[in-house]
């Protein structure tokens, strides 16, 4: 991919201002319609210690409205960065929606950087091209445009340069990229970087080489490409044509009443409240001794809780929280996004709520309300709640193979048990609180919701990732069922470990 370049490509001499001043000013209208559209831009900066990238960077700055733009350079993961996932820096400094964000290094670097245990490297893992075309893959799918850059420069060229930056006081980055004895040379690493390029170059997010040799010439290749491209993508979306990310559209499998998995669920399962107490408190002091164990491993885990309405969510919550340390978990309850979040991806609010290592995050309600609430309402459209099935395994794929313990509870009852429940809490002064109009309204959909909550069960549980569907028709039951998965998730993760 980089051999096929020539890179004495100059501009004339003399003509370098009346090429760049248009461009510029073309630069400047097109972020203005895309801030107008209410859409993103994400540049990513890559390419060759010493070719110019600072440089590229700092002339495209003013011409790009500031209120509108953030750049983000990436160096060495802080400590709270390095107690998450490796994309969890990326998904936190996502544009939001309007907005152009620059990365002066990007996820490549850090795949190459912090993904690696050897100095010295020939071949990146199919599984880390797959996790960045898959992240990729899902900005894009909101609608987004990521225009990648790689700076290509000589050997020779390379070699001047480095020589005449050694000195200079900005090393933050320049340690980041020497962890590995120094990355992005030339001389070794070509290949590598090479064939990097070659399998991330997707149709929806292409990469754009610059011959930057000369940094006139490559900043002018940088604004024609960022012109035809965001020029090409706001006149497809007024179109209406397809967007790029629907190329990961994942069909609908068939959701038929036969294929129901709620419906085998034995709801018959219960405690008396005598059996209840002595076998909790056993269980809340076993789970109390994990969260330590957890903690000095440093294993990430998060617990999400779903359910029908009144099936008793809030209780399972205080009793397993009742467990820990308050110190080493949080509950995050998960409404309607507010004004801010709407501005992101539907994920975006989620990553950045996801466990540091050694921490325990429960979610009340969570990002499956996409393929349930959002659809059975009509919040977002087929297609988006569709391919939300796909994007939610990447990112469960993705947090599990980093080391999180990530366990998914629904909470099921049946339609008489959540009536009997509903007029309970109607009735009671100090439960009246807890029963709403809307719970009323979703009652009357519970054959959709049905529905979707099988959809959501066959097609988001996977090895790593399994649904545990909890029989709640009885609360003491319920309560047990759901430590005792938790005990015995941490229980494996740790003797997995020895």
């Amino acid at each position: 991919m980089l051999e096929a370049f020539d890179l004495a490509g100059r501009i004339p001499k003399g003509q370098y201002s009346s090429i760049v001043e248009p461009l510029e000013a073309r630069t400047a209208e097109l972020q203005r319609e895309v801030r107008k559209r209410g859409k993103s831009v994400i540049i990513v900066m890559e390419g060759w210690r010493g070719s110019g990238i600072t440089r590229i960077i700092n002339l495209l700055q003013p011409v790009l409205d500031p209120r509108g733009t953030r750049i983000h350079p990436i160096a060495e993961p802080n400590d709270i960065e390095r107690d998450h996932d490796m994309f969890w820096r990326f998904w936190s400094r996502l544009p939001s929606y309007g907005q152009t964000a620059i990365f002066d290094r990007s996820w490549y670097t850090s795949t190459i950087v912090e993904r690696y245990e050897s100095d010295r490297m020939d071949e990146i893992p199919g599984s880390c091209i797959e996790d960045i075309n898959n992240f990729e893959a899902q900005i894009i799918s909101d609608g987004n445009l990521i225009l990648k850059f790689f700076l290509h420069i000589s050997k020779e060229e390379q070699k001047r340069r480095l020589n005449v930056i050694k000195d200079s006081p900005f090393t933050m980055q320049a340690r980041y990229l020497r962890r590995k004895e120094g990355i992005y040379v030339l001389n070794r690493d070509f290949f590598m970087i090479d064939r990097m390029l070659m399998k991330t170059d997707m149709p929806a997010s292409p990469w754009t080489i610059v011959e930057a040799e000369s940094m006139k010439y490559g900043y002018v290749r940088v604004l024609q490409t960022f012109n035809s491209a965001v020029e090409c993508w706001l006149t497809e979306k007024e179109g209406g044509k397809k967007e790029l990310g629907q190329t990961y559209l994942i069909k609908t499998m068939a959701e038929t009443e036969e294929s129901s998995i709620l419906k085998k669920t034995d709801l018959t399962k219960s405690y008396t409240r005598p059996e209840y107490k002595p076998i909790l408190q056993n269980l809340q002091e076993e789970l109390r001794n994990l969260q330590v164990e957890i903690y000095n491993h440093k294993i990430p885990v998060a617990i999400v809780f779903e359910g029908w309405d009144a099936a008793g969510k809030g209780g399972c919550i205080i009793r397993l929280a009742e467990s820990f340390n308050p110190r080493g978990y949080i509950v995050e309850p998960i409404g309607p996004p507010n004004d801010w979040e709407k501005m992101h991806h539907y994920l975006w609010r989620f990553y950045t709520r996801f466990p540091r290592k050694g921490h325990i995050t429960i979610f009340d309600r969570s990002w499956y309300g996409r393929v349930l609430v959002e659809r059975v309402e009509g919040f977002c459209s087929e297609s988006e709640w569709q391919r939300a099935y796909h994007e939610i395994n990447v990112m469960e794929d993705e947090l599990t193979r980093e080391g999180t313990i990530l366990i998914k509870f629904w909470l099921h009852i049946d339609k008489d048990e959540q009536l009997r429940r509903f007029e309970e809490r109607q009735n009671t002064p100090e439960k009246n609180w807890k029963i709403t109009e809307e719970d009323w309204r979703n009652r009357e959909k519970w054959d959709q919701y049905e529905r979707a909550v099988n959809a959501m069960i066959r097609r988001t549980t996977t090895i790593q990732a399994p649904w545990t569907i909890i029989p709640a028709n009885n609360k003491y039951y319920a309560r047990i069922a759901v430590l005792e998965t938790v005990r015995s998730a941490m229980q494996k993760r740790l003797k997995e470990m020895k």
